[in-house]
């Protein structure tokens, strides 16, 4: 088993458990909206975190691919301003 570190670049300052929390929200990620993923690409990611990913989490960076850490960013503003995912 190969470990694979990840950094993401996060629109707010979280931490890795939260970060893994959010990530693996993005398996049940249905549909988006609009106006906030515009937030989101807009944002300034000011914040870096790096993490080892599991299997599990790897499995999910290669089903969103490049765009993981914009929709890591999605998830985090969504959860963060109470609404549902």
């Amino acid at each position: 088993m190969e470990s694979k570190r990840m950094t993401f670049y996060l629109c707010k300052n979280v931490d890795s458990r939260r970060l893994r929390y959010y990530l693996h929200k993005l398996e049940n990620l249905k549909e988006l909206d609009p106006e906030m993923f515009k937030k989101v690409i807009e944002s300034k990611k000011e914040c870096r975190r790096t993490i080892t990913l599991t299997e599990e989490e790897i499995k999910i960076c290669e089903k969103y691919g490049r765009a993981t850490n914009l929709y890591l960013n999605y998830v985090i503003m969504v959860s963060e301003d109470g609404e549902r995912v």
